[in-house]
Parts: structure tokens; C-alpha cells; sequence
């Protein structure tokens, strides 16, 4: 009888050791249109500036590119759920974007992405 090799899985963290998430929904105000790759460029140069590496590594900080509408200049950031004070002083300290000007409005910090009533 030939024993078969058990495979070696990675085991899942449980629901309750898992790190929170929070989705943050915010509008950019602007003179000109802003495209998604000039926007993340200035938040992750934005937070890297005012926090350093260690502090923008903590906020486990994650853009959402499929949910960024270019026409309404809406978008969704997601970030762990102690940091989201510090992700909307980040958002509220960009405020050029090349030449153009630029303000960023935090609408709704939500749980899921579903209540933010996309």
C-alpha cells in the first residue's frame, strides 16, 4: 500500500485575528480632470512625505482602481480601521496635482463597500 503525500496547506487566519478594514469614499475637486495613475501617485507620495515608510506601511493603504470614476472623480480607499484618521489627513494635505490645484472631500467612511451606497 502506497501512503500519499499530504500536501502542505497554509493555514487561515481566523476571523478574529484578521485585520478590520474600512473603505473611505472620497471627490476630488480640481481645475482639470485627474487621471487614477497621477491620483495614486500623489497620495502614495503625499503619505510618504507626512508619515515616512514605516507610518504609510501601518496604514496598509489600498486604492481601489476598478471603483475610480474619472467623470465624477470619485474613488474608494481602503485602509485598516485604526488608521483611517490618519488616511483623511493625508487626503486633506494633497492639494496640487502637477499645475493644477486640488481638494480632496471625504464623503462616507463605511465597513464594506456596499455601505457606501456606490
Amino acid at each position: 500500500m502506497v501512503k500519499m503525500k499530504q500536501e502542505n496547506k497554509l493555514k487561515i487566519l481566523p476571523p478574529t485575528l484578521r485585520e478590520k478594514h474600512r473603505y473611505i469614499k472620497f471627490r476630488i475637486i480640481s481645475e482639470e480632470p485627474v487621471a487614477y495613475s497621477d491620483l495614486e501617485a500623489a497620495l502614495w507620495q503625499t503619505l510618504l512625505d507626512f508619515y515616512g515608510e514605516l507610518g504609510t506601511a501601518e496604514l496598509s493603504l489600498w486604492l481601489v482602481k476598478n471603483l475610480y470614476d474619472s467623470k465624477s472623480q470619485t474613488g474608494i480607499i481602503r485602509c485598516n480601521n485604526d488608521s483611517v484618521s490618519k488616511v483623511v489627513a493625508g487626503l486633506g494635505l494633497m492639494s496640487r496635482l502637477g499645475e493644477s490645484r486640488l481638494i480632496v472631500k471625504v464623503e462616507k467612511v463605511s465597513g464594506t463597500i456596499k455601505g457606501l451606497n456606490l
